[in-house]
């Protein structure tokens, strides 16, 4: 399985109306997620800026089955004027970040699902040293997101841009607990440094995403 984000960005102005467009997306469209193998397909929403996630057995597969399909080809011609730069994977308006950090976290059964999307902002110069700590973060550090009970949790970089995406049943008591833990509050101070502003969420760096389309 291949974990994907995506960037774009919609011209100013047409922000409502793609969220409206999504809240009414043409059942072949969603016909066709299925079909070509996406799953856990989220679109999330700052301005202008759309960072989404998905998983595919296999991206390029993924991608021609879409290109050939008529419907497919459809939407994209519906929604091309909403982009900044064309309609979309085949013109190049959309934008790949690369993954930093995973992992499978909770192996639980959640008995609610909210789909988390959030950004922080790195220092210039700090990204690779960035990508280093995380591959090799902490035991307790993975061993706390579990205990939160967070799951499939991923980070994706854009520039300094980090897109986050995970899922967990009650966002509030897992940032809480993490919050009182003395392993995460070591690792805030030990990663404080690479943020534009503070060490983490207790001092407002993370933006979270409005989410405006989900397909299972």
């Amino acid at each position: 399985m291949q974990r994907v984000a995506t960037f774009m960005a919609v011209k100013p102005g047409l922000e409502k109306g793609y969220v409206e467009e999504h809240r009414n997306i043409w059942p072949e469209v969603l016909d066709g997620i299925t079909r070509f193998g996406i799953h856990s397909y989220s679109i999330f929403m700052r301005g202008r800026e759309l960072y989404s996630y998905f998983e595919v057995d296999n991206l390029e597969h993924t991608t021609s089955l879409a290109v050939a399909d008529p419907d497919n080809q459809r939407w994209q011609l519906h929604m091309r004027d909403f982009f900044d730069v064309g309609s979309g994977i085949k013109d190049g308006s959309t934008i790949y970040p690369v993954e930093v950090f995973h992992t499978d976290g909770y192996s639980g059964v959640l008995p609610a699902v909210q789909r988390i999307g959030m950004l922080m902002q790195l220092k210039s110069g700090m990204e690779q040293k960035y990508v280093e700590e995380h591959r090799n973060i902490w035991p307790e550090i993975l061993a706390g997101i579990e205990r939160a009970r967070i799951r499939s949790y991923s980070i994706f970089l854009i520039g300094l841009t980090l897109f986050s995406f995970f899922e967990v049943d009650d966002l509030h008591g897992a940032m809480s607990m993490l919050a009182n833990d003395p392993d995460n509050q070591r690792w805030q101070v030990h990663m404080a440094g690479f943020f534009d502003k503070g060490p983490g969420i207790q001092e407002g760096t993370t933006e979270y995403l409005n989410e405006v389309f989900y397909r299972k």
